[in-house]
């Protein structure tokens, strides 16, 4: 036998209240604004770690080009050098580059053993968008395999 309907059990089979409804929207927009929160954040890592990237990138080719010069050609430096400007450019669609950052190379060499071993420091800086300064600085060593 079917049981007499009572207010009490209208209102539970009849849906949310209203503030139920207000309270569940609150919640998940604050939900959705720390979503966005993070991903801006993301995004700045990920920027900061792509230009981090292209700068040690840069400062291995300097250090490659160092290490396969001769041994006279490299010259002791009094102290880090500048070398041109490299940029980093990237692909847009439709084939055209577009300039992404500046990077500023320099590099320095000194001698360890005279005529048999030198340093090699190659140092790569830019400019966040914050402004804030960044660098990274490669360090090896080359042996005097020609032996002059």
């Amino acid at each position: 036998m079917m049981e007499p309907t009572t207010a009490r059990t209208r209102r539970a089979a009849g849906g949310f209240t209203l503030i139920e409804v207000m309270i569940v929207i609150v919640v998940l927009t604050f939900g959705l604004l720390s979503l966005a929160a993070v991903q801006i954040q993301a995004m700045r890592g990920s920027e900061r770690g792509r230009h981090a990237t292209n700068a040690a990138a840069i400062a291995e080719n300097k250090m490659e080009l160092l290490q396969q010069d001769a041994w006279a050609t490299i010259g002791v430096t009094g102290g880090f050098v500048a070398d041109p400007a490299a940029e980093s450019r990237i692909q847009l669609d439709g084939g055209a580059t577009s300039l992404e950052r500046s990077y500023s190379v320099s590099y320095q060499v000194t001698d360890l053993q005279a005529t048999f071993t030198r340093a090699l420091d190659v140092q790569v800086s830019w400019t966040e968008e914050n402004g804030k300064a960044r660098s990274i600085t490669l360090s090896s060593i080359r042996y005097n395999r020609e032996g002059t």
